[in-house]
């Protein structure tokens, strides 16, 4: 949403528990606030081999700089939920208007897709899960991923890289 004649503007997101974002990036000025839940961000520049990890809670604020990969994750016991404000005229678009963050970068966007994230993505967020006493609800959507695509599932394509 945006508020009346003001180039701000405004989503709000809430996730399962168990459950994490893809990472993506865009411009400069989003301001990421936990409404509720627990759990923590990773936010890295492109070619970094180790994300910076950020643990928040309710009221915590994340402010993502310029085009660092960020993603979040829910390793609490309830959903998460924040609310993100940005400056709409630092958005960083394809040619169409749809910003790349929601883009995967398979086709030039800055999303970067389940089954293209450093395997230590999901090994970080199990381990994380187990202390709380919880298992990845992940499954569906790594599948739903593949689905229609011909692809191999992301097991399938593990296998065949170990």
């Amino acid at each position: 949403f945006s508020p009346a004649k003001c180039s701000l503007t405004a989503h709000i997101s809430q996730f399962p528990v168990a459950t994490y974002k893809k990472a993506h990036a865009h411009g400069p000025g989003a301001h990421v606030i936990i409404l509720s839940g627990e759990g923590y961000s990773l936010m890295w520049p492109d070619g970094w081999d180790k994300p910076v990890r950020h643990d928040w809670e309710v009221g915590t604020m994340i402010v993502p700089p310029n085009a660092v990969y960020h993603q979040h994750f829910n390793t609490g016991k309830t959903p998460a939920r924040y609310l993100a404000f940005k400056h709409e005229g630092v958005a960083i678009r394809n040619a169409q208007g749809v910003p790349k963050a929601w883009i995967s970068r398979r086709v030039g966007g800055d999303q970067i897709d389940y089954r293209d994230e450093n395997p230590e993505t999901r090994n970080q967020f199990a381990a994380e899960l187990a202390k709380h006493g919880l298992t990845s609800q992940m499954d569906k959507a790594y599948a739903a991923e593949f689905e229609g695509t011909g692809s191999k599932t992301a097991a399938a394509e593990e296998k065949e890289h170990a």
